[in-house]
């Protein structure tokens, strides 16, 4: 009897890539934009004016300047603005993880950057003699830990990292930087202890709840790795968000830099 092979389309095609979820990449670049923008005026409030008007002065760029320090970063508005981009941010990347399966590589590249990241913020700190860019704990590093806790978490289903997010969180609410006294390194990145010194400061207490709790989120509501809103994905609008949310690790990386060396040609001839 003579075997027949049926032949279909897709066993012929090949496989079509899946394509990215566009409303995380959306949310990632827009609170990417956000940070670049509040790091801007944090440079312009409290970094460069004591360079630029030691001794007094006046003009559009002084008037930014005072606008940065003493209005804009104590406005409550920023605060709680502040608080939904870090939300967004953080929870995004968790939900990113649940779509992975490679996050224990992910994580430890991660950190490897991260670590990279604070040997040249603590060579910065030496050349310029002042305590104002070393990162010892700083958002990558508090990622990049995330995402190794979940690797290791998401083995035993998504209740693990539910339960510890959630205690996290809970925890969050009773513990600071004045909890403890001592213990150095370790609790400062807990975010227990005040022995410790970071410009760019997320310790794993409450942002790896935040992080565990996107994650578990992530696993349910993206179970078919799908986006919600397919059709919507291509407006021009929202292009440029999107594109940051792709680059958000390189943005983090150089935009700190880059506001710094534009500040200074500015100063050279505005200030």
């Amino acid at each position: 009897m003579e075997q027949r092979t049926e032949i279909t389309n897709s066993s012929i095609s090949p496989a079509l890539p899946r394509q990215r979820i566009w409303e995380l990449d959306f949310i990632r670049g827009l609170c990417v934009a956000l940070m670049i923008l509040d790091h801007l005026f944090y440079d312009l409030g409290f970094v460069f004016p004591q360079q630029w008007f030691a001794d007094g002065g006046s003009g559009i760029i002084y008037d930014i300047c005072y606008f940065a320090r003493n209005f804009y970063w104590d406005w409550p508005v920023r605060h709680i603005i502040r608080v939904m981009v870090l939300a967004g941010f953080i929870g995004s990347c968790g939900i990113s993880c649940s779509l992975s399966r490679s996050n224990l590589k992910r994580g430890l590249k991660l950190l490897a950057v991260a670590l990279a990241l604070s040997g040249a913020t603590a060579l910065m700190d030496l050349i310029m003699d002042q305590q104002s860019f070393f990162i010892s704990f700083g958002v990558l590093h508090m990622l990049a830990l995330s995402m190794l806790a979940y690797a290791g978490l998401s083995r035993f289903g998504p209740w693990p990292s539910l339960v510890l997010g959630a205690a996290i969180l809970v925890a969050s609410l009773f513990v600071g930087p004045e909890s403890c006294s001592g213990g150095g390194f370790i609790l400062f990145a807990l975010g227990m202890g005040s022995e410790g010194f970071s410009a760019d400061y997320f310790p794993l207490i409450p942002y790896l709840g935040w992080f565990l709790i996107g994650a578990v989120l992530g696993g349910w509501l993206y179970r078919e790795k799908r986006s919600f809103f397919p059709k919507h994905g291509h407006g021009k609008a929202l292009k440029p968000f999107m594109w940051l949310g792709r680059h958000a690790l390189l943005l983090y990386i150089l935009h700190q830099p880059a506001i710094y060396l534009i500040l200074l040609l500015l100063g050279k001839i505005f200030a």
